[in-house]
């Protein structure tokens, strides 16, 4: 797995808003949001999704946990 499961409410926020803009953006627009997507430590292909455009933020929220502040 080269990125991580488990984000903050924080980094889950910056990661929706992230994959809301990939899937309306141009071809040159996605490449771009996707590396940040990365950044952010998301990699859809540790999850059995191929590279590219083709998950949403339902995939997302559906593969990741998100951690309370408590723990």
């Amino acid at each position: 797995m080269k990125g991580t499961k488990i984000f903050t409410q924080c980094e889950a926020n910056e990661m929706i808003d992230q994959i809301k803009q990939k899937l309306y953006a141009d071809e040159n627009d996605q490449k771009k949001i996707r590396n940040k997507i990365c950044k952010l430590g998301f990699y859809s292909t540790d999850f059995g999704m191929g590279s590219g455009n083709s998950y949403t933020v339902d995939y997302f929220l559906s593969v990741v946990s998100i951690k309370s502040k408590g723990g």
